[in-house]
């Protein structure tokens, strides 16, 4: 009788977590809305998250082996969900901006990698000053 109440249980919160997942990337604004940051907050584990709270968040997305692209948040929950059709998940970190940083780059709280090798500090301050210059 526990395994059955455990795999009801399971189906539920995997069937909420695809719904969420519906109303995540319907537009471009960086700012995360509750139901993005509840999913990220589920989607990533402890290591990707480090402990972050993605709530109102601005984000800047970017991808590519060495973070050289810019993303849209669009396009990221896109490839979540074209992933989560195959049971997969995409590779995503999270990059916390300093207060200088975040001053910079105009008021942008955190970086989320996706598809992303390695992120060096000379890379990440080209990101913020590229974020800066097209203001």
């Amino acid at each position: 009788m526990k395994k059955i109440g455990t795999i009801i249980l399971l189906l539920i919160s995997i069937n909420s977590i695809g719904q969420n997942l519906v109303e995540c990337g319907i537009d471009n604004s960086p700012k995360l809305t509750q139901t993005e940051s509840e999913f990220l907050t589920e989607y990533m584990n402890d290591k990707q998250l480090k402990n972050y709270d993605l709530t109102d968040k601005k984000v800047i997305f970017v991808t590519g082996n060495s973070a050289q692209q810019f993303g849209t948040k669009t396009e990221y929950f896109d490839q979540i969900k074209e992933s989560n059709k195959n049971e997969n998940k995409i590779a995503t970190w999270i990059v916390e901006l300093n207060e200088n940083e975040r001053k910079i780059s105009g008021g942008y709280d955190v970086i989320i990698t996706y598809w992303v090798k390695v992120l060096t500090k000379k890379r990440k301050n080209k990101i913020i000053n590229e974020i800066k210059a097209s203001r």
